[in-house]
């Protein structure tokens, strides 16, 4: 029997270096924009750089995928800071480039997607 035992309410997810994000759930509607939003750009690039190593495009479609998914998940942040040290406001941009640190972006994929794996794990996706 399945088990629908997935987050439905916005719950907060503790990453490195003092940071917190509070994510919407990862839905199937908010997957499908994150890859959609992540391959629009990769196909953007390609069209600009035919000649692009596949290695960097397997790199930018996994990083374009990230910030697409943070973009479209993330609802509020503590710990995030400018260079004077003021708190700095959640924007899509904002989440953009903390998703640009490598150590934030894998623990973040890990964390959001946790709750989907581990149904799957289970023998109940």
């Amino acid at each position: 029997m399945l088990t629908l035992d997935l987050p439905i309410e916005p719950y907060w997810l503790d990453l490195p270096r003092g940071v917190r994000v509070e994510i919407r759930p990862v839905t199937t509607a908010v997957m499908a924009a994150a890859q959609a939003a992540a391959a629009r750009r990769l196909a953007a690039i390609r069209v600009a750089d035919p000649d692009l190593d596949p290695d960097m495009a397997r790199g930018l479609s996994f990083a374009f995928l990230v910030k697409a998914l943070a973009r479209h998940a993330v609802t509020a942040w503590e710990g995030v800071g400018d260079a004077a040290g003021q708190p700095l406001p959640l924007s899509p941009e904002a989440v953009e480039r903390l998703m640009d640190l490598d150590d934030l972006a894998a623990a973040f994929w890990d964390r959001a997607t946790a709750p989907v794996a581990a149904v799957a794990a289970e023998g109940n996706g």
